[in-house]
């Protein structure tokens, strides 16, 4: 999975979109122009080294992998006109289509894709750091030894059969393998290219300018300003392009959000996301849009469990009781979120209905009672008589701000702990939680793939993003269970079991299931939002009326 960027190695980006009013360059007749914000500079366009969704967005649009998310967030059929899946159901073969092309009009092969994900693959790359979302890619045989430096290349189970065909072996059968490789990790790259950005001083610069990437999808980069704009056109040798109805994409970079609602009402952007709820019934009654999703994403407190005082177990408990969700959703965020009592998202699916209907609730709300006599056990137990100031990380959106001033209240109120807020930049933020630099931090996450484990591995004694520096051996030994699990009941049964296990020792503080709301201009059509984590927006049907 994936933090989200404002709020998690870690997602959130909250997109704006725009076409121009009447008089402006989208209304010019024939010609469809949408404006975008991203809301931030994306750290790099290089699909492999990526980890949040700022720039997933972009590369959304200008890449394209084997498979692609419809509006409904299941996968289709992208560079692969077709798939073939064995009885077995370990084995995969994609079949290219002959007509997908990169931007300069050669040919997209199977050997991009294998050269693409050995790459993410590489224990000690030489021109760029490793890739953050390589974990995504241990599902195929091989790749995790080869990953963890304990494997060859030759032993990944990737194989080109000609120029157009690809197969990929699975260590075992898993029921979301295609809505996997809809991530960005697994996009092409064209390595002749690739090779022709590396600097005198042994660094690549594929991803970080507009002329030093190569993409295959539907628009192309035209321009990058740094920390100002990204423009993207049409690309007319795409194999769909005939159905790709936006001439032109301009992304922005506008991060506080009061600017950003500021440009959408100057109409400057056709979209804006709406973090007070007030804003909802303004700009129903000027004529905006008014639309929300759940984008599969929950607001959690990080933990570290490293910490002389947060390693102790009724402490983290003492803090996730005396948390009131119930108002944090119905008087703060008033947009339909919903309270968090266990850590995997409502919208994940499960065995024969969603995951959180047979997970259920893991931990009472608001339970002060409770939380007070934890409180003091865990002091008792840390022969302390009084709790220390506690430090909470937080990046500098005002929704983050907002949420950690509640949370600060709450635990004032109930529990009469202090806690204060550092504020700092996402990447600063991931820096520090990436060293155990620090005790907690407000932070978003969203699966990668709509299935409980993209939500349970951040519990993994070995997953990369457990900054909460948890272990617990029955839990990696359930998670692991569920890997060899063939039967899809039990292996339901195996991840409740796996949620129930985390949560009873809080290694993190669930908060709430975010719904996010935005207003749209009149006149766009075909806007994609949340159809999955990683296309927080897809453009791909867009269309100015």
């Amino acid at each position: 999975m994936k933090l989200e960027r404002c709020y998690a190695l870690l997602l959130v980006v909250f997109m704006s979109m725009s076409i121009a009013l009447s008089g402006c360059s989208s209304a010019k007749a024939g010609f469809n122009e949408v404006n975008i914000n991203l809301g931030d500079e994306p750290s790099t366009l290089d699909p492999q080294l990526v980890y949040d969704v700022i720039p997933m967005s972009v590369i959304n649009a200008v890449f394209e992998g084997l498979m692609r998310k419809d509006k409904e967030g299941t996968p289709i059929p992208g560079v692969a006109k077709e798939y073939v899946v064995s009885e077995d159901g370990l084995t995969y073969t994609f079949y290219l289509r002959e007509d997908a092309v990169w931007w300069d009009g050669t040919g997209v092969t199977a050997q991009n894709f294998k050269d693409a994900w050995m790459r993410a693959l590489d224990p000690q790359p030489e021109y760029h750091e490793p890739s953050y979302m390589a974990y995504l890619l241990f599902c195929i045989k091989g790749a995790e030894k080869y990953a963890y430096g304990e494997g060859k290349p030759e032993d990944v189970a990737i194989y080109v059969k000609d120029e157009k065909t690809l197969s990929v072996t699975l260590t075992e059968p898993m029921p979301y393998f295609l809505d996997i490789v809809c991530n960005s990790v697994y996009m092409p790259i064209n390595t002749e290219f690739f090779k022709n950005q590396i600097s005198d001083g042994n660094v690549s610069k594929y991803g970080t300018e507009a002329k030093a990437l190569l993409g295959n999808g539907p628009f192309k980069i035209e321009e990058w300003n740094h920390d100002d704009s990204i423009v993207l056109t049409k690309n007319e040798t795409y194999w769909n392009s005939e159905n790709i109805k936006l001439d032109r994409i301009n992304f922005r970079m506008i991060s506080d959000n009061t600017a950003a609602i500021n440009s959408f009402k100057a109409g400057e952007i056709d979209m804006v996301a709406i973090t007070d709820p007030l804003l909802i019934e303004e700009f129903k009654k000027d004529g905006y849009q008014v639309e929300s999703y759940d984008a599969g994403v929950v607001r959690y407190i990080s933990i570290n469990n490293d910490d002389p005082i947060l390693r102790n177990v009724n402490i983290r408990k003492a803090l996730a009781y005396a948390i009131d969700r119930n108002t944090f959703v119905e008087k703060v965020l008033r947009d339909g979120s919903q309270k968090a009592l266990g850590f995997v998202s409502p919208v994940v699916r499960g065995y024969e209905g969603y995951f959180r209907e047979k997970a259920g609730d893991l931990f009472k709300d608001n339970d002060v009672k409770k939380a007070k006599e934890l409180l003091a056990q865990g002091l008792k137990e840390l022969n302390l008589s009084n709790m220390p100031k506690l430090s909470i990380l937080v990046d500098g959106k005002e929704i983050s701000k907002r949420d950690a001033q509640v949370i600060q209240d709450m635990w004032r109120k109930n529990l009469g702990v202090e806690a204060e807020i550092q504020i700092m930049s996402f990447d600063a933020m991931t820096e520090k939680m990436m060293q155990g630099d620090y005790r907690m931090a407000l932070l978003m996450w969203a699966g990668d793939y709509n299935d409980p484990r993209a939500y349970l591995e951040v519990f993994s004694s070995a997953n990369f993003y457990n900054v909460a520096y948890y272990v617990n051996l029955y839990f990696d030994e359930l998670l692991a269970k569920s890997i060899e699990e063939k039967d899809p009941q039990k292996r339901m049964n195996l991840l409740v079991e796996a949620e129930k296990t985390a949560m009873n020792e809080m290694p993190v503080c669930p908060v709430y299931f975010a719904q996010k709301s935005y207003a749209v201009r009149p006149g766009v059509k075909g806007l994609v939002r949340g159809s999955s984590s990683i296309q927080d927006i897809d453009l791909y049907w867009t269309y100015i009326e």
